[in-house]
Order: C-alpha cells, then sequence, then structure tokens
C-alpha cells in the first residue's frame, strides 16, 4: 500500500509542476511498470562524459587502475553543440560527468555554457585539481561537486593518488568566495567526502569543516568496490557507510544489500554518452560493453528505440540476474527533474542505509 501511495503523489505532485520532461517522464515510467520495453519518449536524464582521461589514478576507477578497455579521448565540441541541438527540448537534466576529470576538458566551462544556454539543469563532479573558478561562475553550471578521500594529503591520496588537496580546497575556497561575490550566481557548490576505512574517523571532523566552508552541501559517500579484493581493503569498519550486504560479505560475496528485480525505471528514464558519441545503457557500463549506437551517427530518440536498446531493457524486465553490469547496483529510481537549492547548509549520506549521521557543533 505504501508503495501506491508514494507512486500516486509521484503522479501528483510531477502534474501539480509540471517541470521540463514531465511528460516523458510519466509516459516512460509508465512503460516500465507495465513490463514494456517501448516504444519511449526521448530520455529526460542525459548523461555525457566529457572525457575519460583523468589526472588521478583511484585504485577502484578503471581510468584510475588502468583497466580501461575503451580508447582514451575527449568529446567534440562542435558535435556536442550539435548534439545539444537535438535534444534540449526534451532533456531536463544533464550529467556532464562519467570516467574522468571534466575540467581537463579545454572546452568545458564554454560548453557547460551552451547547455545552459538552451535551459538544460547542469551538473558535474570533479576532483577538483583543474578547477578554475571564474570558468564555473561563467559556465552558470547549477551544481558543482567537488569530491575529497581525506582533510590531509595523505589520507586523501590514499584513494584519491596523485590529486593535491591543498589544490583542491584552494580552487574550491575561491569558487565559494567567488560566488558569493558574483550577483545571480545561482552555483550550488557540494564538496563530498569519499569514506573509507582509512579516513572513516574524519568524518565527523569533515562536516564541520564543510559547513565552516561555506559550501551548500556535505554529502558522505559510502566506499565503491567492484570485487572482493577491493572490499576488503577499502569498505569501512562502520557498516553504516555500507550498502552492501554483510552476510554474503563474509561468505565471500559482494552484493548489494537490495538488489533490483527484473526493474530497473532508470534505464527508462536516463541514457549515458560516451565521448565519443557511443550510447551505453548506466554508469554502470564504463567499459562500453552494451553500446547501443551512436549520437553523432544517428538520433537519439532511434538509438533510445532501437533493437539493441530494446533488447536490452527486455533482459532487465525478464532475467535481470544475469546482467552483469546489474549484479552490483541498488537501482537509482528516477531522474529528479525539479532540483531545489537548499536555503541553508545540509547533509547528505549516499547510502541506503538511512542511518543518522551524528555530528557535533554542526
Amino acid at each position: 500500500m505504501a508503495s501506491v501511495t508514494k507512486k500516486i503523489k509521484f503522479v501528483r505532485d510531477t502534474l501539480r509542476i509540471r517541470p521540463k520532461g514531465w511528460q516523458s517522464l510519466l509516459w516512460n515510467s509508465s512503460m516500465a511498470q507495465l513490463g514494456k520495453v517501448g516504444p519511449l519518449m526521448s530520455p529526460v536524464h542525459v548523461s555525457i562524459e566529457p572525457t575519460n582521461a583523468c589526472n588521478a589514478r583511484c585504485p577502484v576507477c578503471e581510468t584510475g587502475k588502468g583497466d580501461m578497455r575503451r580508447s582514451s579521448g575527449f568529446i567534440d565540441h562542435k558535435l556536442f553543440s550539435d548534439f545539444l541541438d537535438q535534444i534540449h527540448k526534451s532533456t531536463s537534466v544533464l550529467f556532464f560527468y562519467f570516467m574522468g576529470e571534466p575540467f581537463m576538458h579545454p572546452e568545458i566551462y564554454r560548453m557547460i555554457k551552451i547547455a545552459r544556454s538552451k535551459n538544460i539543469y547542469v551538473e558535474t563532479c570533479t576532483n577538483g585539481d583543474f578547477v578554475d573558478p571564474e570558468g564555473v561562475i561563467y559556465s552558470d553550471i547549477n551544481k558543482i561537486s567537488f569530491q575529497i578521500g581525506g582533510l590531509d594529503q595523505e589520507t586523501h591520496s590514499r584513494y584519491r593518488i596523485r590529486s593535491n588537496l591543498n589544490k583542491v580546497l584552494t580552487n574550491l575556497e575561491q569558487l565559494i568566495r567567488k560566488r558569493n561575490q558574483t550577483p545571480g550566481s545561482s552555483v550550488e557548490i557540494d564538496v563530498g567526502f569519499i569514506v573509507m576505512r582509512h579516513n572513516e574517523h574524519q568524518v565527523e571532523e569533515f562536516l564541520s569543516w564543510a559547513k565552516g566552508a561555506g559550501v551548500d552541501t556535505a554529502n558522505i559517500i559510502d566506499p565503491c568496490a567492484r570485487n572482493m579484493l577491493e572490499a576488503r581493503a577499502y569498505l569501512t569498519e562502520n557498516e553504516k557507510y555500507w550498502f552492501y550486504d554483510r552476510e554474503a560479505f563474509e561468505n565471500g560475496v559482494l552484493r548489494p544489500k537490495i538488489v533490483p528485480k527484473n526493474n530497473c525505471v532508470w534505464v527508462w528514464n536516463s541514457t549515458q554518452i560516451n565521448w565519443d558519441g557511443s550510447v551505453v545503457p548506466c554508469c554502470r557500463d564504463p567499459n562500453g560493453k552494451y553500446i547501443f549506437g551512436n549520437v553523432f551517427e544517428e538520433p537519439l530518440t532511434k538509438i533510445f528505440n532501437g533493437e539493441k536498446s530494446r533488447a536490452f531493457r527486455k533482459q532487465i524486465i525478464s532475467n535481470q540476474q544475469n546482467i552483469d553490469i546489474c549484479q552490483l547496483c541498488s537501482g537509482y529510481g528516477l531522474p529528479n527533474l525539479n532540483p531545489i537549492r537548499e536555503n541553508d547548509f545540509h547533509i547528505r549520506h549516499h547510502s541506503i542505509n538511512t542511518g543518522s549521521i551524528s555530528v557535533k557543533n554542526v
């Protein structure tokens, strides 16, 4: 009953607010609930990879650990702009990030500016080493998330290998100051703390520091692992930060606490586009195993409703347990088409475990 009530509220609120892309969201979500693979309207949420190159060598990331099985490169500015002309009327949110450091792209601020000029909400994620505060303000991006690995260089670089924490924090502080000094700037500034075994003792200190720094959001990011070896090395002692099943882990199996059962409404409403234009289902396919087509060669709507896309969605609703890229995923729910910047500092915890985080003096 609770689930039905929640769905009714979702439909009612969507019809009341009618954010950009609401028709697609309702239609595609309904098709997912009915187990229909198509026809679908255009995805309302599009993730685009500016580059899969990165300065850092994070040991759980395919790029960082040298496990990327597709070529490295940077999205072409002109092709990106032309693609936006194709999708801007239906795309509500653009997540401009994937398997690299987006601010290594020489045209990053200009490309964000173009997307914003087309009334697309744009957000990105960064390790912070290459961020130019003036460029961020110029771009008019809606949200930028800095993600650090510790509050001192030694702890930070245990995971953010080759990243300079002092440089990252200087860029962050300058951006906060410049945003506050720029009338009309709506840039939301988020700082994430990637919690792992070697830094979990710093969580409370991080939250106090983040509030004092003047960011909008302090984000506690649970550790991610691709296999048991990584899990044993990086998962925290405190299970508050786990979205993995502890009992399965003790038996040598890595799986999430919540395992989707032939259901993934996200893939009905979103798509992932790599720097070369290739389309894959989502961020769980970093190596491009399931390529549905290329947006630089044919329209996204055609690809989204194409034979390969439909076949993948059909496998989700019939035999998701045998899709390898789904094995460590708990699902992503629905895209938020009405992101609202909070007026006051707030804390988020990226976990299906909603246990509170105790913070003194915050």
